[in-house]
């Protein structure tokens, strides 16, 4: 099977992409906790829609990448980022009605789109980057992502808090829509017809991999204290007095030390033969440093638990990407990244969920504690799959 070509498409399109997408993304996603406080819902509420937003990933990036897989990569991209830009819109609805019910529209709007993008874009990366390097390319693809995680916090909080509501969305939905750069300069993938019937064959077929499932499971112990954390810290952050100004560069605070971190650790696996195995230990770190976060009373602990914890989180995800990248064959890419976003998503939307509910009856404290707790658990059960695994070797296409 062939993998990258000597004269693949540049990917420095996507890597922009990706960014714009992201600041776009999370502008107006550190917008709609703060709104879900002005409309007077209770911390639950904004756990909820944060757990609809991240839910729908784990539905649907696992069959959304089989879907990237036959109908092509960048018609698949060109779909995500114009959808994006449109439901940013959506919360403006809420603000002049004064009604939640339109934030979790947007919750789940936000969540498709999102699922479209993630599987598609780290796909054309897979397969176009040269196998001595593809850890790195993924690095730098997420170097974007997180560079824009970063700036879309700081940005929307800022916008919030000098010019208010409608301001906000406005440019969060102006940045998305420029995302659609990347996928105008970039290659066009083959794809095939697109028929349904044939999917769960495909998600099949990679999911037999007992190294593919072991690092998918790291990856939704990641995603359950990471997403109590991005769900409810600007509540959080709120409750210490903090401005909203100061939640988004904390938030940016800590995707920055993310992205930074990931072009390095790129190269590290690149040079390295990390084992599977690895992604679980690095699961485990970041749960036990994030059970301290509510124990945090002023932004230089908060500070101190966002960069320490987030080298783990960076390299677990890293590593996950790399190995089913490996061990997927070409065709079926998507599909195993996508069953990666799943499964993170999975934790990104039950991690607010259930902090959302232990933090209105408990505090912040236990709530933080208890989800970094079940990631915990998670972690280990990752390690036990992924014992005595390899990265190498590479599961067979259906018949």
């Amino acid at each position: 099977m062939r993998e990258a070509q000597p004269h693949a498409p540049p990917l420095w399109p996507a890597y922009i992409a990706t960014y714009l997408f992201m600041v776009g993304q999370w502008a107006s996603g550190v917008a709609v906790p703060l709104q879900v406080g002005l409309l007077g819902g209770s911390f639950a509420v904004a756990g909820t829609i944060a757990a609809v937003r991240f839910g729908l990933g784990a539905l649907f990036q696992l069959p959304f990448g089989a879907v990237a897989d036959a109908w092509g990569t960048r018609r698949t991209l060109f779909v995500a980022i114009a959808g994006n830009a449109l439901v940013n819109l959506v919360p403006l609805a809420a603000a002049a009605t004064g009604s939640i019910w339109i934030l979790y529209l947007w919750a789940v709007l936000s969540g498709l789109t999102a699922s479209l993008f993630l599987p598609a874009m780290s796909a054309f990366v897979a397969g176009n980057a040269p196998d001595r390097s593809r850890g790195s390319a993924f690095g730098w693809l997420t170097l974007g992502t997180h560079t824009g995680i970063a700036s879309g916090p700081a940005i929307g909080g800022v916008v919030w808090e000098h010019f208010g509501v409608s301001p906000t969305y406005l440019l969060s939905s102006a940045i998305g829509v420029t995302a659609l750069i990347g996928p105008l300069l970039m290659a066009g993938a083959a794809r095939a017809q697109l028929r349904f019937a044939g999917l769960p064959s495909m998600v099949a077929a990679v999911a037999r991999d007992r190294a593919i499932v072991g690092v998918w499971i790291a990856a939704l112990a990641i995603g359950l204290p990471w997403g109590a954390v991005s769900g409810l810290f600007p509540l959080f952050g709120s409750s210490l007095g903090l401005a909203a100004g100061s939640i988004g560069l904390l938030l940016a605070l800590q995707s920055a030390a993310n992205g930074a971190s990931r072009v390095p650790l790129g190269r590290l696996i690149d040079r390295r033969a990390v084992p599977p195995l690895t992604a679980a230990g690095t699961a485990l770190g970041y749960a036990l440093i994030t059970s301290l976060l509510g124990l945090q009373t002023g932004p230089v602990g908060i500070a101190l638990i966002f960069v320490s914890g987030i080298v783990a989180l960076a390299f677990t995800l890293m590593l996950v990407q790399v190995v089913v990248s490996e061990r997927a064959p070409p065709q079926l890419r998507a599909t195993g990244l996508g069953g990666y976003g799943t499964t993170l998503s999975a934790g990104l939307g039950f991690g607010p969920f259930l902090a959302g509910a232990v933090a209105d009856t408990h505090g912040f404290a236990a709530a933080f504690g208890l989800v970094a707790g079940i990631g915990a658990v998670v972690a280990v059960v990752s390690a036990v799959v992924l014992w005595g695994t390899r990265r190498a070797d590479r599961v067979k296409m259906p018949a």
